[in-house]
């Protein structure tokens, strides 16, 4: 039976070390803007496996008509790694699922900013905490941003 990933009958075998020479194919440095692409992917897969997503029928206003409409297939919401390079941030979203995450981080951002303005205008809370809570809603405005940008660049 073939080796997988170093281990063979649940026995790990050391790798060979790598050499440094000339003929090695240099390592990728990473564009910040993958690093940040990488940490979103990781964020929103962390927080997609805490989330199921559940279509839920709506109530309809009208009675039931009595000739049944094709329904339409649900839209996908994944994340799809690429098959071509063996980057770990090759990551794209499904416009859907990008749709549905800014539409959740937008509400979210929202919340925050109402809570950011009381906790401004109130005298009893201390400094550090109002500093935090504006440092939380700049992140999420950063994250906001590159989704925006995955949109755009997903468009182009």
């Amino acid at each position: 039976m073939p080796a997988v990933n170093g281990v063979s009958n649940g026995v790990a075998r050391p790798k060979k070390p790598s050499t440094n020479g000339a003929s090695a194919v240099p390592q990728h440095i990473p564009s910040p803007y993958e690093v940040m692409a990488s940490r979103i992917a990781n964020r929103v897969a962390e927080m997609a496996e805490n989330i199921t997503f559940v279509e839920r029928e709506r109530p309809s206003q009208q009675p039931a008509s009595p000739a049944p409409k094709a329904k339409k297939p649900p839209r996908k919401l994944e994340m799809r790694l690429g098959q071509n390079t063996s980057s770990p941030t090759n990551i794209t979203f499904s416009a859907p699922f990008l749709d549905n995450t800014l539409a959740k981080m937008l509400s979210l951002q929202d919340r925050m900013l109402k809570v950011g303005q009381e906790l401004a205008a109130s005298e009893d809370v201390e400094e550090s905490v109002k500093q935090e809570q504006f440092r939380q809603s700049a992140e999420l405005s950063r994250i906001i941003a590159l989704i925006c940008a995955e949109k755009a660049r997903q468009g182009a």
